[in-house]
């Protein structure tokens, strides 16, 4: 996988916005991310803007390194969503938690309901 592809993918850009971003289309985009020799210096400037890197960071025949941390960092470090898909999963589990305790009681409470109708029924009858 290259470097661009990498860069990319942890940033969360699609081909199409870095192709625009580059003045190109797509598929040009998409060849030059399989060889990125063939990289110009104003694509590499622009990227390097993109990214908040260096030029000589996306020139570089070395891989990326990457580091886990709770925050975003520069340079093409990764972002770890994990605390904040923690929370969000528990206040989800907390919302739906909540909602089937009032479904629950509007079930109960029509259960009853339809106890009394019956006995009235049967009491007319």
């Amino acid at each position: 996988m290259s470097k661009l592809k990498i860069l990319r993918e942890v940033n969360n850009y699609t081909q199409e916005f870095i192709a625009e971003a580059l003045g190109m289309d797509q598929s040009t985009y998409s060849k030059l991310e399989r060889n990125p020799k063939n990289l110009k210096a104003n694509q590499a400037e622009k990227l390097a803007e993109i990214y908040d890197m260096s030029v000589a960071d996306i020139l570089a025949s070395e891989g990326l390194t990457f580091h886990f941390s709770g925050h975003i960092e520069k340079n093409g470090y990764v972002n770890n969503n994990f605390e904040f898909q923690r929370e969000l999963v528990e206040k989800i589990t907390s919302a739906k938690d909540g909602e089937i305790h009032s479904l629950q009681a509007q079930i109960l409470h029509l259960k009853e309901q339809n106890e009394k109708l019956l006995r009235m029924l049967e009491s007319k009858l």
